[in-house]
């Protein structure tokens, strides 16, 4: 594999279980369903949001790779508003206030999993951020891309079953304010280590 490549796993690893682990839409109905349907009735889930997010990358990869391709100075701007949204984000992670969810009794299909990353504002900004931050310009562009959608496939599915094994255990203990905002400052915290790999 191509050195400058081979560069780009540790953060975008990284960058991948992070945008995972960090609470969520996905997260919050997965420790949801995990909570009351166990492992194996939300696996159809986890197999609809791989589905959906896939596909999502790949749209987005289309259209921002003819850019890049043409204006490779463009990936550069691209880049630094990707990491100044990860800076956005890494605070609000870390300052978020407490919330609850309710939802539905049924575990949720492949096809409604999938379609719900459409509307998932997470999976739009973590599958930009990535895009931008960890393809490479010129003729390496399409293999980095890939191996954005190979990791994002990969590197996330330990957050997803983490999600889903202690899914009540983390709901109960995160109504609790000071365990709420520390785990959430140290997801913001953790988030935002991946800015200074990208750019040493």
């Amino acid at each position: 594999m191509n050195a400058a490549l081979l560069e780009l796993i540790p953060a975008l690893a990284l960058f991948c279980l992070i945008s995972t682990v960090t609470p969520g839409p996905n997260n919050i109905l997965l420790a949801h369903s995990g909570a009351n349907f166990g492992m194996r009735r939300t696996l159809p889930h986890v197999l609809g949001i791989r589905c959906g997010m896939t596909l999502l990358h790949i749209v987005i990869l289309l259209g921002l790779g003819e850019i890049f391709r043409l204006w490779p100075v463009m990936h550069n701007v691209f880049t630094f508003i990707a990491a100044g949204y990860i800076v956005y984000m890494s605070a609000k992670i870390a300052f978020a206030k407490m919330h609850n969810s309710k939802n539905s009794l049924k575990p949720m299909t492949i096809l409604q999993a999938a379609a719900f990353q459409a509307i998932n504002p997470k999976s739009w900004a973590s599958l930009m951020s990535a895009s931008t931050l960890f393809t490479l310009t010129g003729d390496l562009f399409w293999p980095s891309a890939f191996l954005c959608i190979i990791a994002f496939n990969v590197a996330t599915l330990p957050g997803t079953f983490m999600w889903i094994t202690i899914g009540k255990l983390i709901s109960s203990k995160l109504q609790d304010p000071t365990f709420h905002r520390y785990f959430n400052i140290l997801m913001g915290v953790l988030l935002l280590t991946t800015l200074p790999m990208m750019f040493i």
